[in-house]
């Protein structure tokens, strides 16, 4: 009897499970990228056939992310992951608030900073110790009012990192074009020590990494300007961050401003010694004073009247190739060979990139503002142009402040519409729109940064209610997700994200969120989509960034 009710209980659940619905799931709506239609099913039976047995796939974990802070009560160096492992590596002294600056070189490793006593100390951080880095002297004097907000990593490779920091801004130099100027450091991070490589590099404080320093595609050259601009001596170098060897390309005068290089740092153009040179010894004269050489990647160059009236021809060519060259008409105005470095770059289908200078610092109107109304004298236009002669507008680039809105490899760029109601990121080589950022009209002064991952992007737009003495801002959020095509956008209500350094491959943020009780952070791992939030750390001393 008990087996008769145990088969009709088994038949009872299975016609139950039959007849159920199927539980249905949130669907995220992708960017589609195919121009086929779907086809529909004929098929009204099931096959016959024995289906093929299917192997479940092994899980691949998630590659740890791990990110640094410092307990605020214990003043303990804490590791954690974006799983919420942690592990206490360390320990730091109270003096050392408001001192301490750890940069991320990969995933798992960091170089701590310390220079509360005007002194330098570094450490490596890993998620099994905090490990002193032996530097050249012992102390290495670090001018903190001076230095601290400069302190940059400015490449890795493999078991080698180099940093940097200013020792001279240009503020203290007469001389004209001076830029700020610093030691640049090679980490060995098997032996831990560190090498002084050379003394007064040119550098910014604010964008060290994207403004000075060239880095070959592999990695593993780094290639910048050392020398005096007011002994009017300046060298091209190239260190190799494996060997440690470092070796002089060229030498000459003038200021550092005066040398011109490609994005890896492969040719370059010193106009005052009227050269065109590469890595390999290559040399073109260049002495045309009407005309200015500016490089490009992959062994091009752009050629351009210094100065020019609408309609400038600019023409690509390879000093060191066979490769045609390459003519297009630029329906602006030049003037002092001015442009923008971030922008201007030859793409894949061989239309280039070129943004011109607002027409208020121009002397000379062009005659196609006439042609967009909506145009003021500030915007800063830009071009895509086609060997054939064709111009098209794009939109108005969006100047960084301090960030660069241009992804590291040129390919993406932060715009605004000719009508000027929203924000939106360009993909260069696509020659489209990845997704818009709309202006609230409601709120005035919006502004837009852009941080940039291996996985995606995120965009912070803010803007303020207008005649509130309280300054009240509304921050909304834009992230991109590269594997999907998918954008999610939030607003961030109470204000409480300061900066998300990662983005992980499954589309969550790890952020650093403001607390309401004190000046320390929590370290959260954040999910946009559901609006999940997961505490890794709290109330510590925001000590990690991203290099």
């Amino acid at each position: 009897m008990k087996r008769i009710i145990s088969l009709l209980s088994t038949l009872v659940i299975f016609i139950f499970a039959c007849a159920s619905p199927a539980v249905s799931t949130p669907t995220v709506q992708v960017e589609s990228t195919s121009t086929s239609q779907p086809v529909e099913s004929t098929a009204t039976s099931a096959s016959t056939f024995t289906p093929e047995p299917t192997i479940t796939p092994t899980p691949v974990p998630p590659s740890l992310h791990w990110y640094w802070g410092v307990d605020s009560d214990t003043l303990k160096v804490i590791a954690v992951n974006q799983l919420g492992d942690r592990k206490e590596i360390g320990e730091l002294s109270q003096a050392d608030y408001l001192h301490a600056r750890a940069t991320s070189l990969d995933d798992e490793r960091a170089l701590l900073f310390l220079d509360n006593d005007d002194t330098l100390r570094v450490y490596l951080l890993t998620p099994d110790g905090m490990q002193k880095i032996k530097l050249p002297s012992e102390p290495v004097y670090f001018d903190t009012e001076l230095s601290q907000f400069s302190r940059a990593v400015v490449a890795v490779h493999a078991d080698s990192a180099v940093f940097t920091y200013t020792t001279m801004d240009s503020s203290q130099s007469m001389s004209m074009g001076a830029v700020d100027t610093g030691p640049i450091f090679l980490v060995d991070l098997k032996s831990l020590t560190a090498a002084l490589i050379d003394n007064e590099v040119s550098l910014d404080p604010y964008d060290a990494n994207r403004t000075w320093f060239r880095t070959s595609q592999d990695g593993r050259y780094l290639r910048y300007l050392n020398g005096n601009a007011d002994a009017e001596k300046i060298e091209i170098r190239e260190l190799d961050l494996v060997t440690g060897a470092a070796r002089t390309i060229n030498t000459n005068q003038g200021p550092p401003t005066r040398v011109h290089a490609s994005p890896e740092g492969d040719l370059w153009y010193p106009d005052s010694a009227n050269l065109i040179l590469d890595l390999n010894g290559n040399q073109m004269d260049f002495a045309d004073e009407a005309q200015m050489f500016t490089p490009l990647k992959d062994g091009k160059g752009l050629v351009y009247d210094w100065d020019c009236v609408d309609n400038c021809e600019l023409n690509v060519i390879t000093p060191f190739g066979n490769d045609a060259a390459l003519t297009y008409n630029l329906p602006w105005t030049i003037e002092g060979s001015t442009s923008y470095v971030n922008v201007r770059q030859v793409l894949p289908d061989q239309s280039l990139l070129f943004a011109g200078m607002s027409y208020s610092a121009l002397s000379n109107i062009p005659a196609i503002v006439e042609t967009y109304p909506e145009m003021t004298q500030l915007d800063i236009p830009l071009f895509r142009l086609t060997p054939d002669g064709q111009t098209r507008l794009v939109g108005f680039y969006i100047e960084g402040d301090f960030t660069s809105n241009v992804s590291p490899n040129g390919q993406f760029i932060l715009m605004k519409p000719t009508d000027k109601t929203s924000f939106f990121i360009y993909d260069a080589v696509a020659d489209r729109p990845l997704f818009d950022m709309p202006i609230n009209p409601d709120l005035e002064d919006p502004l837009v940064t852009i941080k940039f991952f291996d996985n995606g992007m995120l965009a912070d737009s803010s803007a303020s209610e207008p005649g509130t003495k309280n300054n009240v801002y509304h921050n909304f959020y834009y992230l991109y997700d590269f594997k999907t095509s998918t954008a999610l956008n939030w607003e961030d209500v109470n204000a409480e994200i300061n900066t998300c350094p990662d983005l992980l491959e499954d589309g969550t943020l790890v952020c650093w969120f403001y607390r309401t009780d004190g000046d320390n952070f929590d370290l959260v791992r954040f999910d946009p989509a559901s609006g999940t939030k997961t505490t890794l750390l709290e109330n510590v001393w925001l000590i990690d960034s991203t290099r």
